[in-house]
């Protein structure tokens, strides 16, 4: 019986072609072979929107286990949360859900079924399917780059599958092949691809989305130069309104940004209209009541609110930063934390108190990339290109906007302790925007950041576990070695 209960999930992973959500009020595309479905310039659109809808189902939970509980942002919240405060508490086993992979291959599958069809449909603008096309390559980089980035060495798809075969049980590629050769070849297909003149939507992906992207993925890969001349490239952007993504030099918007432009937009019918007043979004995970259903909300209030249900508030490490001399008077933190009913709450995302009726009816965005994280991605780069001076004029801008005040060169010693001012500022601006852990990962301090918090020592542990699930289903799958052999 087991066995062909894991033989079927498999097929059903494999075959989870088009289980398409309402997601910009598109007719379903689930029923329809794909064959048949990718025929004229709505079906791209419909295929595409279905990446998003993926997309979002995958990150709901995920953005907060994958980017932020892991770090020392967060400490446990109500004892009811237990799935969260095993991952805050370095206790994970092999059958937590934010160890399967499942809807991210999903999301990957949609993205190999636009790249193969798209190219031949023939739609009225050749733009505009070059630009579905581009959205499709970035996609499949963004999952790529998340899968890497949890687990390490995954299995590769770049062909969809349409049929079960054996060739759904594929061992784990290395995840440097999959950054060298697919992750940032892709991001440079959809960087030639994309709309430059129509495509202004943070809901979608457009070309400062596609830049974001690859910024990130070079500064894996220790391409400093590289990282900093794609950031430059946004500034070139522009809509009707001026620059497409720019800094927001006023603490005050920064404030309403996160409490109110993320909250209660609508669908991304027209992608030339930009319905953001801030400049300084560049991606984000929509959230709409009509398009996600009454159980597809997002967790910005209910995990974050109430003593009762919250799953994290903020930690004693991350607060014990407001105190340090420096920082002291830092205009972000009346913003960002509030104690409240015995925790500091993370409040960025939140005007005032939540009512928990309101818990499942929320419907503000997750900000995946925005415009002062590539900036202070570039002040990282530079620093680590030897451009100390211009690394902290980059910095200055996100803290005068703090009201703090920025040291020059001269008050450094090394490269590292630059590296570590900058890490922190990050660490301060981005707190509850899922990169914290990403980041002590890739600038390999999580060891150091993290041991004294809840023991992480021991090579491999950085990594999730693969959900036992996968590896019955496809036993040419080996578990990553911190969680042994299940």
């Amino acid at each position: 019986m087991n066995k062909i209960k894991y033989f079927v999930g498999a097929v059903c992973l494999a075959l989870s072609l088009n289980s398409c959500s309402d997601f910009l009020n598109e007719e379903p595309v689930s029923e329809i072979p794909a064959g048949d479905m990718w025929q004229t310039a709505r079906d791209a659109k419909a295929g595409v929107n279905e990446i998003y809808g993926l997309l979002r189902s995958t990150l709901r939970e995920n953005y907060f286990y994958w980017g932020e509980f892991r770090s020392d942002n967060v400490a446990p919240g109500a004892p009811v949360m237990a799935d969260q405060a095993r991952v805050i508490n370095n206790l994970m086993s092999t059958d937590e859900k934010c160890a399967k992979w499942t809807t991210l291959y999903q999301m990957i599958n949609q993205t190999n079924l636009a790249i193969r069809y798209i190219p031949n449909i023939s739609m009225p603008d050749v733009a505009d399917r070059n630009d579905y096309l581009g959205q499709a390559y970035a996609l499949r980089a963004l999952a790529y780059f998340y899968a890497i980035r949890v687990w390490g060495d995954v299995p590769l798809f770049t062909e969809p599958t349409e049929k079960y075969s054996d060739a759904i049980y594929k061992e784990r590629t290395d995840k440097n092949y999959i950054l060298d050769n697919v992750i940032l070849p892709d991001l440079k297909k959809a960087e030639s691809l994309i709309n430059r003149n129509k495509n202004f939507e943070r809901k979608r992906i457009s070309i400062c989305g596609v830049w974001a992207i690859m910024a990130d993925a070079y500064m894996w890969v220790k391409q400093y130069n590289l990282a900093d001349q794609t950031i430059d490239k946004m500034a070139d952007i522009k809509s009707s309104k001026g620059r497409f993504v720019d800094f927001e030099p006023s603490i005050q918007t920064w404030h309403t940004m996160f409490t109110e432009e993320l909250n209660n937009k609508p669908s991304d019918d027209t992608p030339e209209n930009d319905e953001y007043s801030t400049k300084e979004f560049i991606f984000l995970i929509h959230f709409n009541m009509d398009e996600v259903g009454v159980n597809g909300y997002s967790y910005m209030y209910q995990w974050f609110s109430g003593s009762g249900n919250r799953a994290a508030v903020l930690s004693d490490q991350l607060m014990s930063i407001f105190n340090e001399s420096d920082m002291q008077g830092d205009l972000r933190k009346a913003y960002t934390v509030k104690d409240y009913q015995n925790g500091n709450e993370l409040r960025k995302y939140m005007a005032g108190d939540i009512s928990n009726s309101l818990n499942k009816t929320c419907e503000v965005a997750y900000p995946v990339y925005r415009y002062t994280d590539m900036l202070l991605l570039q002040a990282e780069a530079r620093a680590r290109l030897g451009k100390w001076e211009e690394a902290l004029d980059l910095v200055k801008k996100v803290r005068d906007r703090a009201g703090l005040a920025t040291p020059t060169a001269l008050s450094f010693a090394s490269e590292d302790e630059v590296i570590n001012y900058i890490l922190r500022e990050r660490q301060v601006e981005l707190v509850g925007e899922g990169r914290r852990w990403f980041d002590l990962v890739r600038t390999g301090k999580w060891k150091e950041v993290m041991e004294p918090v809840n023991g992480m020592s021991q090579d491999g542990n950085e990594l999730f576990p693969i959900h036992y699930s996968h590896i019955l289903e496809n036993p040419k799958i080996t578990q990553n070695t911190y969680y042994g052999n299940n």
